[in-house]
């Protein structure tokens, strides 16, 4: 009986993981929530170590304010419902802050809670109404740490427009994913003010796995470019039928375009070829290698995902506004948060500043990449503006 409760103890662990240093002062506590079952574990796990690796590295050089941190991490398994539940239990635990997460949906489900318990969140979610629901409105206790989908859609077209020729474009939409459609609507906008035509706006409810009627009608239309903006599988398999239609548009679309699982999706190298995106990393980049082989060393493994870079950074910003603030006070250190300036990270160019009236990048810039030979290819580095 006993060695059966301390595998279940054990299981449990496996998805709250509180990692400190060996101090003789109280830690400071830190949650994240992550994916790390489901679809996109790959992407949850990664981020999580790119959080461990900051925490390590941190509580070595001495801590925050004398003191370690203390990571404990929760598994929200890609449901926005499961992402509020272990929010309100981190809180209730006794966490000062919370990462996570990437999810546009499961961001929004958890804006208004955090604007009840007061705990802020730092976010990689690019839904911009999470910060800012409605104009002149702001969720105190939301800050997102990469450009929003206005800016990425926007990059993603004006990319398409000036460097690569396009003149008209379609888009396929998942309309219940916040993620996919915030993007698409950005694109589409830039795309029609800037000279372009956007020929088809097609939208599709959750759950589709069977877009060839969809994209028949995109091929009707004809155009240059398709932009998608979902997930990456659900990206893959439309790209995969797309092939099999014969449509000779050109694939541009968001981040998770980037991930192995897109080009394994669409069914190889061949499929995704010429396909571009935009990301806010460029592995290419000497830091980023040196980061790799750091990482790689740690965990056995090489980074994958750009997840790593997003909470690694994360727990960066969050040790600066900490500093800053002299405590670890949740509402001292939301306030410090809004005011971060120039704190040294890893995706773009390598600072971040927060614009305090939106919670999210100031100008913040982001790679183009392209699909080559199964290799991502950087392009360009645009500025959103």
């Amino acid at each position: 009986m006993r060695k059966a409760l301390v595998a279940a103890v054990a299981i449990a662990m496996a998805f709250a993981i509180s990692i400190g240093g060996v101090y003789g002062a109280e830690p400071i506590f830190i949650g994240e929530i992550a994916a790390l079952t489901g679809a996109t574990s790959q992407q949850g796990l990664q981020e999580r170590n790119g959080c461990i690796l900051a925490m390590e590295e941190i509580n070595a050089a001495g801590g925050l304010l004398g003191r370690p941190i203390k990571l404990v991490t929760y598994d929200f398994k890609g449901l926005p419902a499961e992402g509020v539940s272990v929010y309100r239990q981190l809180v209730q635990e006794g966490a000062r802050v919370i990462i996570g997460t990437n999810f546009s949906n499961v961001n929004l489900a958890i804006a208004p809670v955090a604007e009840q318990l007061k705990i802020p969140v730092v976010s990689n979610a690019i839904e911009p109404k999470v910060t800012v629901p409605a104009a002149g409105q702001i969720n105190k206790y939301h800050f997102l740490t990469q450009p929003s989908a206005i800016e990425q859609g926007a990059v993603v077209a004006r990319f398409a427009l000036q460097e690569l020729g396009m003149k008209t474009a379609a888009c396929l939409v998942n309309n219940g994913n916040s993620f996919a459609t915030s993007q698409a609507e950005a694109f589409r906008d830039y795309f029609n003010k800037n000279g372009g035509k956007v020929v088809e706006y097609i939208e599709y409810a959750t759950g589709l796995l069977d877009f060839k009627a969809l994209l028949t009608k995109i091929k009707a239309a004809n155009p240059d470019c398709i932009y998608l903006g979902q997930y990456a599988q659900e990206s893959g398999l439309q790209v995969k039928q797309a092939k099999e239609l014969g449509i000779k548009a050109i694939i541009v679309g968001n981040n998770t375009l980037s991930t192995p699982v897109y080009m394994e999706t669409a069914g190889g190298a061949s499929i995704v070829e010429g396909s571009y995106y935009v990301v806010g990393v460029n592995m290419a980049e000497a830091r980023q290698v040196a980061f790799n082989e750091k990482y790689t060393k740690r965990f056995g493994e090489p980074i994958i995902t750009t997840n790593v870079q997003f909470g690694y950074d994360n727990m960066y910003i969050i040790a600066d506004a900490i500093k800053r603030a002299g405590s670890d006070n949740p509402e001292a250190i939301r306030v410090a948060l809004e005011t971060t300036t120039k704190v040294k990270i890893l995706q773009g160019d390598s600072t971040i500043t927060l614009d305090p009236k939106t919670h999210r990048p100031d100008n913040m810039p982001l790679w183009i990449f392209k699909w080559e030979n199964g290799k991502t290819v950087p392009q360009k580095l645009y500025y959103p503006y």
